[in-house]
Formats: structure tokens, sequence, C-alpha cells
């Protein structure tokens, strides 16, 4: 299936635009957790309307445009009142690609950062621009470091560490 990643959401319709595949969906009726107090609840408080670009399908760029809920929390003294609910593993919070776009991406700029990357993007119909190429670059040579240096912590701790 295609839209296989997408799982967590509900697909009501995709729509061929030509150079664009529209793809509408909205999450799933589960009982949400508070952020706050973590107590689940369902009560609608309102909508509102994500778009996302995701993986290319066939040469051609796709759009997601997701309905979420915004919930109420039951919990009399949980200072969060209404909280927006979230997708994980669609898509993470304030992100407009979707993660599988971002994975793809991740691995091209990570070998050709900056001009070529951005160039090679627009080829594989999910186009970024160069200064956007070098933040996802930058973002992966941090996160490497950090994972690097929690390494060598844990040797260091370890009996007969190098």
């Amino acid at each position: 299936m295609v839209f296989s990643r997408l799982s967590a959401l509900v697909v009501e319709g995709v729509t061929d635009e030509g150079e664009v595949i529209r793809v509408s969906a909205l999450t799933r009726d589960d009982p949400v957790p508070c952020p706050v107090c973590g107590q689940p609840t369902r009560r609608v408080h309102g909508f509102y309307g994500r778009v996302v670009a995701d993986a290319p399908v066939d040469g051609r760029r796709v759009v997601v445009s997701v309905r979420v809920r915004r919930l109420v929390c039951l919990v009399l003294g949980c200072p969060r009142q209404t909280f927006r609910e979230q997708v994980p593993g669609v898509v993470e919070r304030y992100q407009r690609r979707t993660n599988r776009l971002a994975d793809q991406l991740g691995l091209v700029v990570k070998e050709l950062a900056g001009r070529a990357g951005a160039r090679l993007s627009r080829v594989l119909a999910c186009a970024i621009s160069r200064s956007a190429a070098l933040r996802t670059a930058e973002q992966q040579q941090a996160t490497i470091k950090i994972i690097k240096r929690a390494q060598q912590l844990r040797c260091n701790r370890a009996p007969g560490g190098r």
C-alpha cells in the first residue's frame, strides 16, 4: 500500500492534481492522554488542519491535509484545559514534512549537503532549499555528536573501559 506509513490516520480521499497528489485524512477517534496530567480524553473542543508534505509517489509530490482534534482535559485541577492531538509516527510537532519524507531527505543531505542535496531533492520530487539541506545536515551532525559523547561516557564508566 502506498500510504502504509499513514496508518495512524483515516484516509478520506486521494485527489490526483497532475504534478501533486493530495491526500485528505483525519485522526482516529481513540482517546488521547493529556500531555500534562496523562488523563485520557475523547471530548473534542474543536478541529484544526495541518498540511504536510509526504514522500513522492511516481515522481509526483504528495501533500497530506490532516484534520486534527483539539481536545478538552477533564481533570479539574489540570493547568492544560485544552490541547492539540499529536500524530506520532506520521509527523512530529511543528514539522511540515512526514517522518518518512524527513528520513528520505536526511539520507540525501547526509551524502550531499547544500546545493547538491537541494538539486537532487528537486529531481526526486521533494524539493528543499539549499539552506534547509544545510540545516538538516547540521541537525544530523549534532545528533551524531551527542550519541558519540554518550558512548564515550559509558565506556569510561565501565570497568576496564577504553
